[in-house]
């Protein structure tokens, strides 16, 4: 009577082959990062609520902001990234058009956002 089912690994079975790695792109990893940066705020907002037993009001303007960091993080992702052939002018005045209006909205629902935030706390 032979066990078929209880042999080890050495005892004649083939190995069979084991995938190789690939990491992630870039791309994906600055989504994954902004991912990363949502969850702790909301982790620290629901922390906030569970504490004190009331909501922050008014911070719609600070929860977008990684979002457009992650926008033009991947503007400049794919322009780094593409084809030396690809690389034209016009792909990269649209890179840098992108990636100022990213930054410029930032700017702008962050000086709106903090005054927001705050007005919670009493000041």
């Amino acid at each position: 009577m032979s066990d078929d089912h209880n042999k080890t690994p050495g005892s004649g079975q083939e190995e069979q082959p084991r995938e190789t790695y690939t990491p992630a792109s870039p791309l994906k990893r600055i989504w994954a990062w902004v991912g990363v940066v949502y969850m702790v705020i909301i982790v620290c907002l629901m922390t906030y609520m569970y504490g004190t037993g009331t909501y922050l009001h008014g911070i719609a303007s600070l929860m977008v902001i990684p979002a457009l960091g992650g926008g033009g993080a991947s503007a400049v992702c794919l322009w780094l990234t593409s084809p030396q052939e690809g690389r034209t002018p016009a792909r990269r005045a649209m890179m840098i058009l992108i990636t100022a209006l990213c930054l410029a909205l930032a700017i702008i629902n962050l000086i709106n956002g903090i005054p927001a935030l705050l007005a919670n706390f009493g000041g």
